[in-house]
């Protein structure tokens, strides 16, 4: 079974072409040896006619016997005849004077003209039907005198049965012989188209292998001629599409690997608006999956996002648009796509979440606002008693002396807000050098109760060491850092816990750390409050503001994060807090063994 279509109509075509050869060359012997026969029966009768034409001469002369003449001619007498023929003589008028057979009668009209044309001197030689409809041979010859002129007119014809008979069996034969070469000549020529065409089906294979993206096959060149040729050309296409396709999978797969790596969503659609990529970054931004039964929205589930993506895609202008989603703040940039044609094949959004950033701004303002009210506080208390003091309006001694005090106060209270300020900043930049080393925490615990018990009496408090800070182990950290950070929380204890309240400093290690801690009896922080008392200028009791510059506990904050600690706070309100913040203890001295 051939299963090549194209080998099937290359067969078809070349069985056709035989048939019709076949059968043009059996109509075109069947057309011809009609009259192929006819000149050979002529051919035949022609010498003899010439010389029957003197016979029929001195017949007309009256010096020939009519029945020898007859004899001569008879076709049933197969002994005596010469011409095996009937025979129809005409005199020089062209009137019929002998007619060997009154049965085969001919056409009178065709016969008065063939008759015409003899006398004229012509031989003429033509197929005649007779009145029963069978095909005569005739022969025509003019009969001369013995002075060479025209006497009559000699007219052969013979029947075709024989010649019909012959031309029949001979159609037949080839009929046979065009039946046996067809087949023959076909298997031949089958064969070899087969044995030719085998290349082109091996490259066939290879270019739907090819096809199929499988380039390592290759095609046969040794094949000579035109066909090799396009197994080589097929075999650097194949080559040429790999390198191709290998060097657009590599970029395609580095684009993808690129577009999933950005931190920031990316969309792209083509020309009519259907989704062609997305990256992880865009599904974590916008948590897609909400709505399988539209595409577009499953992904990013706002109108105003597709309606920007058709305005790029119809009008080719591109949008930037910031959307809200809850607590977060997302920048959208939708952009055409154009071709190498300059027309619009799709567009691609950027997508990114700038929530921090906004968070970062609003930030920055309220730190603005806040440094410029804690300066402002104090410079307006200096000019409402600078501006009395200048203009002399302050008469008493002491009320001076008491205008110079509040002065003095507010300075230092100024001071230390920028001295703060310049530390946070030097904190967070990565400026301040904290640098480690071993130290024993109990000499910066001693003095801190001497310098502290004091205030603390002051205020009507009580300070206790609840801890033998003899036995602290070695630490390693920045000692001065260290005590500024209990400062920090000890200051804070003392000015948000009341009189006839009580603080403690103490605190505990374990293998790794140890935990210092300040405890007080004080005011409390309540559970909302917990989160912000470590970030700049936040403040729990509005009354107490005046107290500080609500910078201490970010300062210790950022100081503990940049030492490796950290710090914690539990309250309750009007209990009282506890801050306890970690210090790394310093490595054991490596063990020396003495040889005896």
């Amino acid at each position: 079974m051939i299963r090549s279509a194209l080998l099937r109509r290359i067969y078809a075509v070349i069985l056709l072409a035989l048939v019709v050869t076949a059968g043009c060359t059996w109509l075109l012997f069947m057309l011809m040896s009609r009259s192929l026969f006819v000149n050979i029966r002529a051919n035949e009768m022609l010498p003899r006619a010439r010389s029957l034409s003197a016979i029929v001469n001195a017949y007309m002369e009256g010096r020939f016997d009519e029945n020898l003449l007859l004899r001569l001619v008879d076709v049933n007498e197969k002994d005596t005849s010469i011409m095996n023929a009937y025979l129809i003589v005409a005199d020089r008028e062209g009137t019929i004077s002998l007619v060997s057979d009154e049965k085969q009668t001919l056409d009178p009209q065709k016969l008065e003209n063939q008759i015409s044309e003899i006398l004229s001197g012509r031989t003429v030689v033509s197929v005649l039907k007779s009145i029963g409809g069978v095909d005569i041979v005739t022969l025509g010859v003019p009969v001369y005198d013995d002075g060479g002129a025209i006497s009559g007119a000699l007219l052969l014809y013979v029947p075709q049965y024989e010649t019909l008979a012959a031309r029949s069996a001979l159609a037949g034969a080839l009929a046979m012989a065009m039946g046996i070469v067809v087949p023959i000549v076909f298997l031949l020529i089958y064969a070899l188209v087969y044995q030719m065409i085998a290349p082109l089906r091996q490259m066939r294979d290879v270019a739907l292998r090819m096809a199929d993206g499988s380039f390592d096959t290759r095609a046969d060149e040794s094949v000579n001629g035109e066909v090799g040729q396009l197994g080589s050309s097929l075999n650097r296409l194949s080559k040429a599409l790999k390198h191709n396709i290998s060097e657009l999978t590599f970029e395609r797969n580095r684009l993808v690997q690129i577009l999933n790596g950005l931190s920031e969503g990316i969309a792209a659609v083509d020309r009519i608006g259907n989704i062609t990529h997305i990256n992880p970054a865009l599904e974590h931004l916008f948590q897609t999956g909400g709505c399988p039964e539209n595409p577009r929205m499953n992904v990013i589930p706002r109108e105003e996002v597709w309606a920007a993506f058709d305005q790029a895609i119809n009008s080719g202008e591109g949008a930037h648009f910031t959307l809200s989603e809850g607590e977060r703040n997302i920048s959208c940039a939708i952009s055409p796509v154009h071709d190498d044609k300059g027309g619009i094949a799709g567009a691609v959004g950027l997508f990114r979440d700038i929530t921090s950033e906004v968070r970062l701004e609003n930030t920055r303002r309220e730190y603005v606002a806040n440094v410029s009210h804690e300066m402002r506080t104090p410079l307006t208390a200096m000019r409402g008693l600078i501006e009395p003091l200048r203009d002399g309006m302050v008469k008493d001694e002491n009320a001076r002396k008491r205008y110079y005090d509040i002065i003095l106060r507010e300075i230092l209270r100024l001071s230390r807000l920028i001295n703060d300020l310049m530390e946070l900043s030097r904190l967070q930049s990565g400026t301040l050098a904290i640098e480690p080393e071993n130290f024993e925490i109990a000499e910066i615990a001693y003095d801190l109760y001497e310098r502290y018990r004091t205030t603390c009496e002051e205020h009507g408090l009580t300070l206790a060491l609840t801890a033998d800070f003899e036995k602290f182990p070695l630490l390693f950290s920045n000692p001065d850092r260290v005590e500024q950070l209990l400062v920090i929380l000890l200051d804070n204890a003392i000015k948000y816990t009341p009189s006839g309240g009580h603080i403690e400093l103490g605190g505990e290690w374990d293998d790794e750390r140890a935990t210092l801690r300040v405890k007080d009896t004080g005011l409390g922080i309540a559970p909302e409050h917990i989160d912000h008392i470590f970030e700049r200028f936040y403040k729990v009791d509005k009354a107490h503001s005046g107290m500080g510059s609500g910078l201490g506990l970010s300062i210790a904050r950022e100081m503990l994060e940049q030492m490796g600690e950290k710090i914690w706070v539990t309250s309750k309100v009007g209990e009282g807090s506890e801050f306890c913040f970690t210090v790394k203890r310093a490595a054991p001295p490596p063990m020396i063994i003495e040889n005896e």
